[in-house]
């Protein structure tokens, strides 16, 4: 539903922001310029190796981050009020444990929400890390990582596993 009223100054604020790479305007990034070298290329891809794929990228070492964005957790940026983005992926992430659960027979529950990254493709992909309580295990705290593949009105779990060491 579009809101007929103005936004707040935080909402504005926030939604300016989303239209940010790195907290750089859109317009300071030309994907098809030779601005990006093969050094920041090549510094990608060792922070994809490094990050496992997408999951935990340090986005403060680039300019150019070829689509890839942190998700704020605590921002309201994809919601109205009350709703903010961690409650968004944790949504996400429950569809993802009970996919994980009844496919390996396991009882996992969140824990804590780490990091989200996204990029754009059919819709948005998250790189989801975050932490599952194991009441199979007395509880224990592990590391987890999700994808997940979010178009309005249509949600994939394309996968949900233990963080690799």
């Amino acid at each position: 539903m579009e809101r007929s009223d103005p936004p707040s100054p935080k909402r504005q604020k926030t939604e300016e922001e989303a239209t940010r790479y790195n907290g750089c305007p859109d317009d300071d990034f030309d994907f098809d310029s030779d601005e990006c070298s093969d050094g920041e290329i090549e510094l990608f891809d060792q922070e994809m190796e490094r990050s496992g794929g997408g999951y935990e990228i340090d986005f403060k070492k680039f300019r150019y981050c070829f689509g890839w964005r942190p998700f704020h957790l605590d921002d309201v940026s994809f919601f109205s009020d009350p709703e903010t983005n961690r409650h968004f992926i944790a949504k996400l992430v429950n569809l993802a444990l009970d996919q994980h659960n009844k496919d390996n027979k396991t009882s996992l529950e969140l824990g804590k929400i780490l990091i989200a990254n996204f990029h754009p493709s059919c819709g948005l992909t998250f790189y989801l890390s975050f932490e599952v309580n194991d009441p199979s295990d007395g509880n224990q705290t592990k590391p987890y990582r999700a994808v997940v593949r979010y178009f309005p009105g249509d949600i994939e779990v394309v996968s949900c596993n233990p963080k690799e060491s």
